[in-house]
This record gives structure tokens, sequence and C-alpha cells, in this order.
């Protein structure tokens, strides 16, 4: 099985553990054999590959390194980001449809194209807290929240929140270009199905990183689709190329944080600045449009 010398990659303590490295580097395409010692099991490579399955181990134990956060932390700090979340939803609608502090919401918020590609950027912001009736409202609480609180699991709370709103807006300024001037679209929708297009693709690549092959690897991409085309693409006044965009959108960003996983802020304070900045922007676009800032 072995035509060149074999050197030992590590020492372990558990046959369990030794048995996982073994089989990820099987996924790999890299041969190994397990040696057991009076102490410890010796996980051998040959040397050709000692270099590479050394790296792949290395790229697996990152992936699976616990955060520096407790894990119930991340739980409830996402359900307290959901809280947030709502609680601003709920007084942007309730500050549009009853015209608060003098001013038409509507009008300065909606992204309505031309005015978007004019250069009114702060609408791909502000449309995403405007909501036509209470119905469209609860179904984007109810389900950006649900979205929200998985990724934060993922990515914590901040960045998580930070990437859904960006997601929201990147999509509300692709279908800006692409509609006809005076093309109009509010609700948080886009930035929702942007949250569903980030866990997708947290989730392929997380399977690709661990040697998932064949269709198991892209059921994760599959089944986000699929939600998109049950929960998306039908009823009233839906906007269907916005929830596409923000999917897609949301399905880009997740891949480059996947890449970026080793280098972002694990600490609490990096998940409140995040979370920070998603308000901050939302703020500040709102302020813009009402002639502010």
């Amino acid at each position: 099985m072995f035509d060149s010398p074999l050197i030992e990659l590590r020492r372990l303590e558990q046959a369990a553990a030794a048995e996982e490295y073994a089989l990820v580097l099987a996924a790999m395409g890299i041969a190994c054999r397990l040696v057991p010692y009076e102490r410890g099991i010796g996980l051998e490579v040959t040397a050709p590959e000692a270099e590479r399955a050394a790296a792949e181990l290395a790229a697996y134990d990152e992936e699976n390194r616990p955060p520096a956060v407790p894990a119930g932390y991340a739980l409830a700090s996402g359900i307290d980001g959901a809280v947030v979340y709502c609680a601003v939803a709920v007084f942007l609608h309730a500050a549009s449809n009853g015209g608060w502090f003098d001013a038409d919401w509507w009008s300065t918020g909606s992204a309505q194209a031309g005015l978007i590609r004019h250069g009114e950027w702060w609408r791909v912001f502000t449309a995403l807290g405007l909501h036509a009736d209470a119905g469209h409202l609860i179904a984007n609480l109810a389900l950006g929240s649900v979205f929200a609180v998985l990724l934060s699991e993922r990515l914590g709370t901040g960045l998580s929140w930070l990437a859904i709103l960006l997601a929201g807006a990147a999509g509300n300024a692709l279908n800006a270009w692409i509609q006809p001037d005076g093309h109009t679209s509010i609700g948080a929708s886009t930035a929702v199905f942007g949250a569903l297009g980030l866990l997708a693709a947290l989730s392929w690549r997380q399977g690709a990183a661990r040697g998932m092959g064949g269709l198991r690897r892209w059921l994760p991409l599959a089944a986000g689709l699929m939600l998109l085309s049950f929960l998306g693409v039908g009823g009233e006044r839906t906007d269907v190329i916005a929830h596409v965009l923000g999917f897609a959108v949301g399905v880009t960003f997740g891949a480059l944080l996947h890449a970026l996983d080793r280098h972002r802020a694990r600490s609490r304070l990096g998940h409140l600045g995040c979370g920070a900045a998603a308000l901050a922007l939302m703020a500040l676009a709102w302020l813009a449009a009402m002639g502010v800032a």
C-alpha cells in the first residue's frame, strides 16, 4: 500500500481523535495508517505527502477551533440581535405609517431605481426598513430573526447583522441598475434572503473544506434555492428579482466570509463593533434621506 517510507505526523492520546484525523486525510486522498503504542496512537503518512497532510490537518483544526466566546453566548447574543432588529423594524414601520417628525418617509426612503442611479445611495438601505402593511412586516421579522440567529452561531451576532444589511443594500443596488427608472421597492425581504444566501454559502463551503464530495457537497445551496423558490417568488407585490439578487449577494458574501474566517474578529468587542456599524449605517442613511446628513 505504501511505496515510500512512513513518518509519524501526529501522536494522539484518544483513538476517536486519531480516527477522525485519518478520515480527514482519506477524504483528501492522502493515504495514512494508525499505529497503536503503549502511550497513544501514531498517525503516519508517506514522506512525500507529509507536508500536504500537515497543512490539511492544520486547516481542519482551524475550521473546527471553538470560538473565543462561550457557546451559550453565541445563541444568547443572536437572540438579543434579533430583538434589536425587531425593535428597529417596528419603530420604522410605526414612524413611516404615522408620518412621525412631519417627514414623508415613503417618498424619501423607498428604493426607486432612477433616483438610486442618480446618486441617492441611502435608498438602498432605507427601503429595507419600510413595509406596506403589518403582514409583510411580521413575515420579515419572523424569517429574518430565524435566519439571523442561525447565522450568529456561525459568524457572531454583530458580523452577521452587518453582512445581512450589506447584502440587502447590495441587492437593492443591483436591482436598481437593471430596473426601469420608475421601479420602486420596499421591505426587508431582500436582506432576509441575503441572510439565507449567507447561511447556504457558509454550509456549502464548510462541507467542501471537510472533503464532502458528490451531490452532498451542493445540498446546502440546493436547500437555499428551494427555500428561495418557496418563500421568495410568490405573493402579491413581490419583487422577485430583488429577492434573487439578495440571495445571490448573500451567497457571495458567505463564500468570502468563509475564506476570511480565520482572520475575522472573534471577540465580544468585535461583535459589538460590527453590530454598532450596522446600526450606524442605517441611521446615517435615514439622516441623509431626511436631509440632515
